[in-house]
C-alpha cells in the first residue's frame, strides 16, 4: 500500500482489490447454487402415444418422450445446458435433445420423438447437467443418473399374405379358409364331397343333393387346434452386431409374428429358448390372451442381448468402459473418490507373471529364456520401455479406477480390486458385463487365429435335439416344430440334430428350419450382379473380403439345405421378408391332412 501511495497508484489497487473480493464472492455464490441446488434436482419422464401415457412399448412405434428438470433448492441456477442421452435401441426422429435456460422450480421440459427399429429393453439413463454463471468464469459438469427401463414388444403386425386362411365374423368366407380346416365333427362347415358308403345319413345335404341330383355329404371342421413349437437360439452367435440389429431381434420377430397368427386362429404356440449350456425357458402350447403376454415378455428378455466373448482383449475393452463411466458416472471418477496417482503405474506396476504374451515363436523363446545373457538383457530393455510409455500409463489408470468401481458395483470384495487388476479373464468379463448392462455393443473377435469360429459351440446341437426329443414326446397331434438356430458353422457336426429331426418326421410332425442371417450381407437368394474384373487395388481389400466371406456363408447355407433336405425339411433364411409366410403355409398344410387324432 505504501508503494501504492508512493506511485499515485491507490485508484489501481482499490479497483483490483474490488474485483478481486467480487470474483470470489461470485465464485462462492456458484459453489453455493451448485451444493443447494443441483442436489435437489428432479426428473419426471413420461412417453406418450396416442393410446395415452404408456409404460410399454412396441418395436416400430412412435413415441412422444417428455422430461422435465426442476429443481426444489433454495437458490437457482441462472444459466444451464441440460442435454438428454438417446438410448442405444432407440432411434431419432424429431424433437429437442438440448435446452439452455434457467433452472429453479419452474420445469425445464425436452420433448422429442423416437422409435424403436426392433424388440428389447429400452434403457434411459437419465441428463447431463452443465452449469455456468453469467459471465463465464465458472462452470460445472454433472450427470443425473435416474434409470428407466421400458419394455419394447415385438411388433404385432401380420399382414393380409400372411394368414390367408383368417376366419372373418359374419362374413361366408371361401372354401378352406376356415379356421381349423381339417376334417372333424365340429358344427362348422369345411367342405362338400360326393357320399360315400359308411358316411353317416345325419351328414347328407339333401338341398344340395337335390341340385346335383347325386349324393352330397357335408365334411366339418376339427375341434382340435394345431399345435406349434418355437425354438429361438439365444446363444452368442446370433447376438452379434449393433443394438437393435444383431440377427436375435429378427428371430424373435419372426417368432412373434408366427404366434400372433396362430393367436388369430386359435392355435397353440410354445416356445422354447436355449443356448450354449441348456434350455432357458420353455412355455408348453397353449393359446389365450395371458399365454400370449407372457411369450411375447420372454422373447423381449433376450431381443437385445449382447454377446459375451472369452476372447475379448482388456485393451479393446477399456476405452468404450472408460467413456461410458465418464458420461454415466462422473461422479466415480472424481479424484475425492476414485484417486490414482500419477507415479503409481511407475512404482508398483503390474507383475510380470499376471501379462499375457502373444504366442511363443522360436525367437520369442529365446529371448525370454536365460540360457543365453544376452536375451535377458534384451528383454529387460523391452519391458522398460513398456512401463515408460505414455500408452501403459494411460491403460493402467484407466484400468485402475474401472477396477475400483465394478469391484463396488458388484460386490467383489476386499480382494476383488486386486482381482480385476492382475487377472486379464476376470476383467473381460466383468468389463462385458458392465457394458451390456447399459446396452453399449463393442466389436469382439469372431474368429482366432487359427481361422476356427469363437462362437460355434458345439453342444447347441446335443441342446437343441434334447429339447426337441422332449417336445416330441410330450406331443399329442400332429405338431409343426420351427427351428431357429444358427448352424451354419456346424455343418458337420448335425448328427444328434437331424436324428432327433427323423424321430419328429416319423411321428408325422413337421419341421421347419430357420437360419439366422447377419444383417448386411446379401441372402442367398439374392444374385448380385458379378463384379468387373479389374486389377485389385488395397483400397479394395475391404470388399475382397466381404465378398468371400458372403462366398463362404452361401455355401455353408446351401450345404446346410442339402443336409435337411435328405429328411424332406426345409431351411430358409431369416433374411427373407416372405420367412414368416413360408412358416404359416407349412401350418395351412398341417390344417388340410385329412389326418385324424393320434
Amino acid at each position: 500500500l505504501g508503494l501504492a501511495v508512493a506511485f499515485g497508484a491507490v485508484p489501481l489497487v482499490l479497483v483490483s482489490a474490488t474485483l478481486l473480493v467480487w470474483f470470489l464472492a461470485q465464485w462462492f455464490l456458484f459453489q453455493l447454487r451448485i451444493r443447494l441446488t443441483l442436489g435437489r434436482v428432479q426428473l419426471t419422464r413420461t412417453l406418450h402415444t396416442s393410446r395415452g401415457d404408456v409404460t410399454t412399448l412396441w418395436a416400430r412405434q412412435r413415441v412422444e418422450v417428455t422430461v422435465a428438470i426442476s429443481s426444489s433448492g433454495l437458490l437457482g441456477v441462472p444459466y444451464v445446458i441440460v442435454s438428454e442421452r438417446l438410448p442405444s435401441l432407440a432411434r431419432y426422429l424429431d424433437g429437442v435433445l438440448r435446452l439452455e435456460g434457467a433452472l429453479g422450480e419452474e420445469p425445464m421440459a425436452l420433448v422429442y420423438t423416437l422409435e424403436c427399429p426392433a424388440a428389447g429393453r429400452l434403457r434411459f439413463e437419465g441428463v447431463k447437467l452443465e452449469v455456468a454463471d453469467f459471465q463465464g468464469f465458472f462452470a460445472s459438469s454433472s450427470f443425473l443418473h435416474v434409470p428407466l427401463e421400458v419394455r419394447v414388444l415385438p411388433p404385432l403386425v401380420v399382414e393380409s399374405t400372411q394368414a390367408p386362411f383368417v376366419k372373418q365374423h359374419n362374413v361366408l368366407p371361401l372354401l378352406g379358409t376356415h379356421r381349423h380346416a381339417r376334417p372333424g365333427s365340429s358344427s362348422e362347415l369345411l367342405d362338400l364331397r360326393d357320399y360315400l358308403s359308411g358316411d353317416p345319413p345325419k351328414t347328407i345335404a339333401w338341398k344340395v343333393s337335390a341340385r346335383r341330383d347325386r349324393l352330397i355329404t357335408r365334411v366339418f371342421e376339427s375341434e382340435v387346434p394345431i399345435r406349434c413349437t418355437l425354438f429361438v437360439d439365444t446363444s452368442n452367435a446370433v447376438r452379434v452386431g449393433a443394438v437393435g440389429a444383431t440377427a436375435l431381434c429378427r428371430l424373435v420377430e419372426i417368432a412373434a409374428g408366427v404366434a400372433q397368427a396362430n393367436e388369430s386362429e386359435r392355435d397353440l404356440t410354445g416356445l422354447c429358448l436355449f443356448g450354449e449350456t441348456g434350455v432357458e425357458a420353455q412355455l408348453r402350447p397353449a393359446r389365450g390372451a395371458r399365454h400370449m403376454l407372457h411369450l411375447l415378455d420372454l422373447l423381449t428378455s433376450v431381443a437385445n442381448r449382447l454377446p459375451h466373448s472369452p476372447r475379448a482383449s482388456v485393451q479393446a475393452l477399456l476405452p468404450f468402459a472408460y467413456g461410458l463411466a465418464q458420461d454415466v458416472y462422473p461422479d466415480w471418477l472424481h479424484g475425492d473418490a476414485n484417486y490414482i496417482p500419477a507415479w503409481l503405474p511407475y512404482w508398483a506396476p503390474r507383475p510380470f507373471w499376471t501379462m499375457p504374451w502373444l504366442p511363443k515363436t522360436w525367437w520369442r523363446w529365446f529371448m525370454d529364456s536365460s540360457i543365453f545373457p544376452p536375451f535377458p538383457f534384451v528383454r529387460s530393455l523391452r519391458r522398460i520401455g513398456m512401463f515408460l510409455s505414455w500408452t501403459y500409463h494411460r491403460d493402467y489408470r484407466w484400468r485402475k479406477q474401472l477396477a475400483a468401481i465394478l469391484a463396488v458395483r458388484y460386490a467383489l470384495g476386499p480382494g476383488g480390486l486386486a482381482m480385476l487388476l492382475e487377472d486379464d479373464l476376470a476383467c473381460a468379463d466383468y468389463l462385458q458385463r458392465f457394458l451390456a448392462e447399459h446396452q453399449i455393443a463393442v466389436p469382439v473377435p469372431l474368429y482366432d487365429d487359427a481361422g476356427r469360429y469363437l462362437f460355434a459351440a458345439p453342444r447347441k446341437t446335443n441342446v437343441l435335439a434334447s429339447a426337441l426329443l422332449k417336445a416330441v414326446l410330450h406331443g399329442k397331434d400332429n405338431e409343426l416344430f420351427v427351428l431357429c438356430v444358427d448352424v451354419l458353422e456346424l455343418a458337420d457336426q448335425l448328427g444328434p440334430l437331424e436324428r432327433a429331426v427323423c424321430l419328429a418326421k416319423a411321428k408325422h410332425h413337421q419341421v421347419i428350419v430357420v437360419c439366422p442371417w447377419p444383417a448386411g450381407v446379401n441372402a442367398p437368394t439374392h444374385r448380385a450382379a458379378e463384379p468387373r474384373r479389374e486389377k485389385l487395388r488395397l483400397d479394395d481389400m475391404h470388399g475382397l473380403l466381404q465378398r468371400f466371406a458372403t462366398k463362404e456363408l452361401h455355401a455353408a447355407f446351401a450345404s446346410l439345405q442339402r443336409a435337411f433336405g435328405r429328411l424332406g425339411v426345409p431351411v430358409i433364411c431369416a433374411a427373407e421378408r416372405e420367412s414368416v409366410n413360408l412358416i404359416l403355409d407349412r401350418m395351412r398344410r398341417l390344417r388340410v391332412q385329412e389326418r385324424g387324432v393320434r
